[in-house]
């Protein structure tokens, strides 16, 4: 059995979603978009690929808030260090 370029397309933007390679999923599905005969199959395949895009793009601004929640933690951390250190060396002296 032949399967249509559409199909083709979705199956392996599907493996790749599944995968978690949103950006070559995406790419997938806007392939098997263009090719696709049908109305119904072209508006999924460009849900599915508008999907990946934003699930993507979401989860590198997560990663980046979390990056940089985790960089304030530390910087806040080392200066109640520092003020602990110059507060006991910096004590009773005059």
């Amino acid at each position: 059995m032949n399967l249509s370029p559409y199909m083709l397309n979705a199956i392996q933007a599907a493996k790749f979603e599944k995968a978690g390679q949103l950006d070559l999923a995406a790419t997938f599905w806007r392939q098997a978009s263009a090719v696709a005969v049908k109305l119904v199959n072209r508006e999924w395949a460009d849900r599915r690929a508008d999907r990946c895009d934003k699930h993507r793009t979401l989860s590198a601004r997560y990663e980046a808030w979390r990056q940089k929640a985790a960089a304030e933690k530390e910087a806040k951390k080392m200066a109640e260090a520092l003020g602990n250190h110059i507060n006991k060396t910096t004590s009773g002296v005059r």
